[in-house]
């Protein structure tokens, strides 16, 4: 059974610029270099569709899975964003944990206002382990807040830095 989240984060550039960075080799390499305390990659981007290869530092976790996972766990996020209309542009997620039953995704309605645009997150968890999973994933909805937040925070200084 998956969990649902919720997160807005505001990025303070237009939804121009936005969508801009997001067609950037160079903001996505930035991001998922930036975004964890262990650097990550792009893999590839193409089409609309960043994929990128994080690390979750085994600190992030909840204390509750830190006795079946002994080292940093590796992620898989696509994302996945469309063509520029009037003030938005369509914009998705998909995530999987490497070697775990654990995967979350989501869409962003991308909302812009002037010099700034506000994403807004409708998340869904899912931890594949009976008894704990429900726990476990209450746990990764707070992270993906604290991730949203970062990146939202890296957008602006790569944006202000490179656009």
């Amino acid at each position: 059974m998956a969990t649902h989240s919720e997160n807005t984060v505001t990025i303070n550039h237009s939804v121009e610029k936005l969508h801009q960075a997001y067609a950037s080799k160079d903001y996505w390499t930035f991001i998922a270099e930036n975004l964890s305390p262990e650097p990550g990659e792009l893999n590839e981007l193409a089409d609309g569709q960043a994929t990128l290869f994080e690390v979750l530092p085994l600190e992030f976790l909840p204390e509750a899975v830190h006795s079946m996972i002994k080292d940093a766990l590796r992620l898989k996020r696509v994302v996945t964003f469309g063509n520029l209309e009037t003030g938005t542009f369509p914009l998705s997620y998909t995530a999987d944990v490497k070697g775990t039953p654990a995967s979350f995704e989501g869409t962003v309605k991308v909302t812009g206002n002037g010099e700034t645009t506000t994403l807004d997150y409708d998340n869904e968890t899912t931890v594949n382990i009976p008894f704990m999973g429900p726990a476990i994933e209450g746990k990764v909805g707070e992270y993906l807040d604290e991730l949203f937040e970062n990146e939202a925070k890296l957008t602006d200084q790569w944006i202000s830095e490179n656009l």
